[in-house]
């Protein structure tokens, strides 16, 4: 009975590689289901094969339980928005199911099948790398022929871009494993191949972030615990100065607006925005998804050109953190995050440079482009984390 459950379990990770890009590029929010899908059938397997495999580092787990009852409490008793409380129900579990299953070890296997593991997840990526090259220069050909669309007379290119972001930065894993075998031309390819398909497509905070992070692998093989410490540190200088730079940004950004692009300045204007109303509650912030029920105030609407009613979400996390849980929630999440990724340092070449490229390509889509709590972002997030366990021999220290 274990052997077997232990053979799927191996059969579950190389299936959620292989389809997770490819059904992404089909259909976006399909990359949220999948991950869910692997995450918990990795997890019930576990819990049959090796059941103390699934408890998550302690500080981990405790960090993680202060953050959820902190963000119960001021929804409860201190936030104004009446949905908040229920959005937070639905988005914290998927939040929950990204930690477990990546700081558990849900997803490590034995080195002898982890070969297995890299060559779907390869097929995957060379799946998807083919899909998106022919739909984005063939007006979404496969995509119009599977939905029955084959008339349309245009497909929005954007439709790809968290695919695109998924392939940018699961690139990184199964270079690390080229790389470790012996194929380096082989794990140069695959990044240059992600990188061209973000230039070819309409995401580039994609593309920025694949840039980002090639830039930081290169550092983090000269010096990779400066390289870790500069990032983490520059992330937390910036995540707590992100509300006085967005208050100023827009007025530092007005004699160039006619060469701004429109997303540019549109998401310019939503950080001001987001920057204003964390003025008004910058300790224990507004709630989950408070950003929907704002009204724009009139005086700010004079400063706008495109931004004319309340996004879905701040388009930057720092700034996302600070308007929803102020700045206490956001302290415990920057050490939440901190003891999260710590063990990074640990890891061996060439996987700690391609796992330093790849937090600094999922901080920087944070900060342009996603909203924090998307379930396809987190999904993104949760698969290439899960990537690094099933391939490396797992980053195990600190354990507590």
């Amino acid at each position: 009975m274990t052997g077997w459950v232990e053979h799927a379990r191996i059969w579950i990770l190389c299936l959620g590689f292989f389809v997770f890009v490819p059904a992404g590029l089909l259909a976006k929010q399909s990359m949220a289901a999948v991950f869910i899908i692997t995450a918990l059938l990795l997890l019930i397997s576990a819990a049959i094969t090796k059941p103390r495999a699934l408890l998550p580092p302690r500080t981990l787990g405790i960090l993680f339980a202060i953050f959820v009852a902190y963000v119960i409490m001021t929804h409860v008793l201190l936030t104004d928005c009446e949905s908040c409380a229920t959005r937070a129900l639905w988005k914290l579990p998927m939040l929950a199911l990204v930690l477990w299953v990546t700081s558990s070890g849900a997803a490590v296997i034995k080195s002898n099948v982890r070969h297995r593991i890299g060559l779907w997840l390869l097929a995957g990526l060379t799946t998807g790398i083919c899909i998106a090259a022919i739909d984005l220069s063939n007006n979404a050909l496969i995509y119009r022929t599977l939905s029955g669309q084959e008339h349309d007379y245009e497909v929005p290119l954007f439709r790809y871009n968290r695919a695109t972001t998924a392939l940018v930065l699961l690139s990184w894993p199964a270079a690390g494993w080229l790389w470790a075998s012996g194929r380096r031309s082989g794990a140069i390819v695959l990044i240059l191949f992600s990188l061209a398909i973000a230039a070819f497509g309409d995401s580039a905070s994609a593309l920025a972030s694949g840039l980002v992070a090639l830039l930081v692998a290169v550092f983090a093989v000269i010096t990779p615990s400066a390289t870790l410490l500069a990032g983490f540190g520059g992330t937390i200088v910036f995540t707590v100065m992100a509300p006085l730079i967005f208050i100023n940004l827009l007025d530092w950004a007005r004699p160039f607006t006619g060469s701004i692009p429109p997303s540019v300045q549109d998401r310019i204007e939503i950080w001001h925005h987001s920057a204003m109303a964390v003025l008004e509650k910058p300790l224990t912030g507004h709630g989950i998804g408070a950003i929907r029920e704002r009204k724009l105030d009139p005086d700010l609407a004079e400063l706008y050109i495109y931004f004319v009613k309340p996004p879905t979400h701040p388009h930057d996390a720092a700034i996302q953190l600070w308007l929803e849980v102020g700045g206490i929630g956001l302290s415990i999440f920057l050490v939440l995050l901190w003891v999260a990724i710590r063990s990074v340092r640990y890891m061996e070449h060439p996987w700690r440079g391609a796992m330093l490229a790849t937090v600094a390509g999922i901080i920087f889509s944070a900060f342009v482009s996603y909203g924090l709590w998307q379930e396809t972002w987190l999904g993104i997030i949760g698969m290439t984390a899960i990537a690094f366990r099933a391939l490396t021999k797992g980053p195990d220290r600190p354990r507590a």
